[in-house]
């Protein structure tokens, strides 16, 4: 006959019962987060092969083609080199994030679920400002910028060192990328998302009794 030796009077027991089961709103969270990460990496390509086709003599060229000086071309032009992978290197990093917060939003980790809210902000943000401003250089690219640069032969010049479908393939992958944030960060906030990111509350177990003799 075996015994099992009862815990401590007034000792803390986790709920038998542990974590509810995951919903269905933080299943899709999770989801979008991990397309997130891959259109983050899928940006990681783009923008590192749109950086090595705009080298910085061909940028200079167009600078200077579009009437601007020798040295502020030659300014222009490295900084037009070095951004595209500087940009390529930011889409690593969320790319990384993402799936880390993909794995621990599923895991109902509280702090991921505050993170995904902050990241996915952020992204909403840099989404609808980078998309408008995208229009916005558009729109303006003839009406002039810095004196004695043809602003709207510049825009040509620069978009012909790139592929024409390159610039269709990036504004569909941001328009993604908003909508995906969009859904993670509601989809965290409705209701049946809460009570898979409470902690189990531990239940108090009474102290043994033992028959009187």
């Amino acid at each position: 006959m075996s015994y099992t030796t009862p815990p401590p009077s007034g000792y803390l027991v986790p709920e038998p019962a542990g974590k509810p089961a995951r919903p269905g709103t933080v299943t899709m969270a999770s989801l979008l987060l991990y397309l997130l990460g891959a259109l983050s990496l899928v940006s990681v390509g783009l923008g590192a092969y749109s950086a090595s086709l705009l080298t910085p003599e061909k940028a200079e060229a167009a600078y200077k083609a579009a009437g601007m000086s020798a040295t502020d071309a030659e300014a222009a032009a490295g900084f037009a080199s070095v951004g595209g992978y500087i940009g390529a290197g930011f889409s690593l990093l969320f790319a990384i994030l993402y799936f880390v917060l993909a794995v621990f939003v599923g895991k109902g980790a509280q702090w991921a679920r505050i993170t995904a809210w902050i990241v996915g902000g952020l992204a909403i943000c840099c989404g609808v400002i980078g998309l408008a401003s995208q229009a916005l250089t558009n729109s303006l690219s003839g009406m002039g910028g810095q004196a004695g640069v043809d602003q709207e032969k510049l825009v040509r010049e620069l978009e012909a060192l790139q592929p024409s479908w390159l610039g269709s393939v990036t504004m569909v992958l941001g328009v993604i990328s908003l909508l995906a944030a969009l859904g993670v960060v509601i989809l965290l906030a409705l209701p049946p998302s809460h009570p898979f990111f409470r902690k189990a509350e531990p239940v108090w177990t009474p102290p043994p009794t033992f028959p009187s003799a």
